[in-house]
């Protein structure tokens, strides 16, 4: 019985420990996401950026950094932009947030559930930068400004 009791307490701490976000060094696991479109995408070891957001904040800059250098900022570096929608209300998210997503000129990978992005590093009001060398993170930034953000995917910008 106690047997019993002590196998139901571990599984009770583990179902509910929380993991740490990933890190320098961490490596990502292989991840399936939908685009906005609905169709899936895979970060895999082909991605050399994650940008990630989990709030309109970061999205507006992320967008503006689009407007300067282009709709084909993210696939012309071997980046893809995730955002995790979890904290909306999933009636403004299928009402607004949703079709103004596929209007964007620009794919963005899209976590509806927050499930797979829970372990993405950055909080609110600017985007999180993951630099990767085949899915391990070699980098982390939060840019606060447009042009930060274009730097840091296009090294060479001016």
């Amino acid at each position: 019985m106690k047997t019993l009791v002590a196998l139901a307490l571990m599984i009770l701490i583990a179902s509910t420990a929380a993991a740490d976000p990933y890190a320098l060094g961490s490596t990502l696991p292989r991840i399936e996401l939908p685009d906005q479109h609905g169709v899936a995408h895979v970060i895999d070891d082909s991605v050399r950026v994650v940008v990630f957001s989990r709030d309109m904040d970061a999205g507006k800059l992320v967008r503006a950094a689009v407007d300067e250098a282009g709709p084909d900022l993210f696939s012309r570096n071997g980046a893809v932009y995730v955002v995790n929608v979890s904290g909306m209300p999933a009636i403004i998210r299928s009402l607004f947030a949703l079709p103004a997503m596929r209007r964007r000129p620009y794919g963005l990978l899209v976590d509806e559930e927050g499930a797979k992005t829970a372990d993405f590093p950055g909080g609110a009001t600017v985007p999180t930068v993951m630099l990767l060398d085949r899915l391990k993170v070699t980098s982390i930034s939060q840019p606060t400004t447009a042009d930060a953000l274009i730097e840091l995917l296009e090294p060479h910008a001016p």
